[in-house]
């Protein structure tokens, strides 16, 4: 009411305020009141090309915090090898309070509840990622939170496409070659199309490439497609799947920030993360292009395939799922009842 209204406490109010005008991504003059100084923290990502929509999105990520606290909260972006902590240990680093955030692009690691993301065929589109996206975060959320780590953002990669140095012309042409898998949930996917899945690091892939002993990989067109173009000479615009990464902060770090300006964190984030997606497909689409114009045989996505395969798949799911308990039980067939499979 109008009473009660006037009657909350002007601190309250003022919370309500700042919170909205955040949310809303307006600027607010936090340092106008009179705060001493600004608060800075470090972030910390696995990332090492620092022209990849990642890193740049991170960096926006950090503007935007410093524009909508009015400078209040600083956010310095270090990229792998720029800190001496290991790239595979960005969760580590945050919830040891080594840095207050961190990127991490392999959230299963830490949160198994976020490896049903990456299940073959499980999301094909970037609308079906969003769905499934939608029903994992709180589980996610949760599982991080038991780690002391707090999920400000959720964002996919391009797709997981599949490369060839001999024929890709669909899922059916995996068919005894011999395939690069950057996560296990790939292995069932080539398994059950006849192929032979090969764990290796990047550097052993290019060489096996290089010698004819690999014949293709799944990846994006902006790291597979531009590192290995004078091997994988065909591509079809379907795989596997989409991966994920988090942008995180510590519990404690949080725990010492104002509302106000977690609230413009939160909000931050989550704009980052949308700005990532749509930015890697933007430059996926004008990358296959170029490789296209170099001689590249780009092949479009037989949708009757893929759906075909989603409808084959569920069979590798299962039996994925029977190993993991019934957290992920459940969470995949909720998954599977908003995506009707």
């Amino acid at each position: 009411t109008a009473s009660d209204a006037t009657a909350s406490p002007p601190g309250a109010t003022r919370r309500l305020v700042l919170r909205a005008a955040a949310v809303a991504g307006l600027a607010t003059p936090f340092l106008g009141r009179g705060a001493a100084a600004a608060t800075t923290w470090t972030l910390f990502s696995q990332q090492t090309n620092l022209a990849s929509a990642t890193t740049r999105g991170l960096r926006r990520f950090s503007d935007l915090v410093r524009d909508r606290t009015d400078g209040a909260l600083l956010i310095n972006i270090r990229t792998a090898g720029m800190l001496p902590i290991d790239a595979n240990q960005v969760m580590e680093a945050v919830a040891s309070a080594k840095v207050e955030l961190g990127d991490d692009a392999n959230p299963a690691l830490t949160a198994p509840v976020a490896a049903v993301m990456r299940l073959p065929l499980l999301a094909t589109t970037p609308a079906e990622w969003d769905r499934v996206a939608k029903v994992v975060r709180p589980a996610l959320a949760d599982a991080l939170k038991n780690r002391s780590i707090v999920l400000l953002g959720h964002y996919r990669s391009a797709m997981q496409l599949f490369w060839s140095r001999e024929k890709a012309g669909g899922f059916l042409d995996i068919a005894r070659q011999k395939l690069r898998i950057q996560a296990l949930e790939q292995a069932d996917f080539v398994r059950h199309y006849g192929g032979v899945h090969v764990i290796t690091s990047t550097v052993e892939a290019g060489e096996a490439l290089a010698a004819g002993k690999l014949d293709g990989t799944f990846g994006s067109a902006f790291l597979t497609g531009r590192m290995w173009r004078a091997w994988l000479r065909h591509v079809y615009l379907a795989g596997p799947n989409y991966n994920d990464a988090v942008i995180v902060a510590g519990q404690a770090a949080m725990d010492r920030l104002p509302e106000a300006l977690a609230a413009v964190l939160f909000a931050a984030a989550e704009d980052t993360a949308a700005w990532i997606a749509r930015t890697q497909d933007a430059e996926e689409a004008q990358i296959l292009a170029q490789l296209r114009s170099e001689g590249v045989q780009v092949t479009p996505a037989n949708r009757a395939e893929v759906f075909d395969g989603t409808t084959r798949l569920p069979a590798a799911w299962d039996n994925w799922v029977r190993l993991r308990g019934s957290d992920v039980e459940n969470l995949l067939a909720a998954v599977r009842q908003v995506l009707d499979r």
